[in-house]
């Protein structure tokens, strides 16, 4: 009979000495973020190593530097581009991860004169929205100021930038 008050106490005890507190909380996520500092930085799912895959540098065409990025691409169905247009350097002015919000701005593109602007996308993916295609590091570039000096484009960091298919890179 004495066992019953002790194992009620201890029932109360356990269930008062369970309870998560916001101090918990915040402690377990200050150590999440150290561990995270002292890890390489380098984000271990695998969308962040095929970001990491791509390749970054600076094109120079005469006496312009435009950011490249080289990388492994596809053709979105309805993307207006196949491996037979598709040339070495790219103007890209878009990147998302929806391809309905790439397909707009590609509209909204050729209703503003880019005629021949077109969706590609990584293997991620991330759908690319670019003005035109080029041939020569020299042409880019007369499409690369021709964007950055467009007033109609709202265009935020990393873009503009020009991809280079990593099947053309050679």
């Amino acid at each position: 009979m004495c066992m019953l008050p002790v194992a009620v106490a201890l029932m109360a005890l356990l269930a008062v000495g369970c309870k998560t507190t916001e101090a918990n909380y915040k402690q377990a996520y200050q150590t999440a973020v150290a561990k995270n500092r002292e890890s390489s930085g380098v984000d271990s799912t695998i969308y962040a190593r095929i970001r990491n895959s791509a390749q970054t540098a600076d094109l120079i065409a005469g006496t312009d530097t435009m950011p490249m990025r080289t990388e492994f691409i596809g053709y979105t169905e309805d993307g207006g581009a196949s491996r037979d247009m598709l040339k070495r350097y790219n103007v890209v002015v878009g990147q998302f991860k929806q391809v309905f919000n790439a397909r707009q701005m590609r509209a909204r593109l050729q209703a503003g004169g880019y005629d021949s602007s077109f969706i590609i996308h990584t293997r991620e993916p991330l759908y690319y929205v670019c003005t035109a295609t080029f041939e020569t590091p020299v042409e880019a570039a007369s499409e690369f100021k021709r964007v950055k000096s467009d007033r109609s484009m709202v265009l935020k960091s990393p873009l503009p930038f020009i991809l280079r298919p990593a099947h053309l890179a050679r």
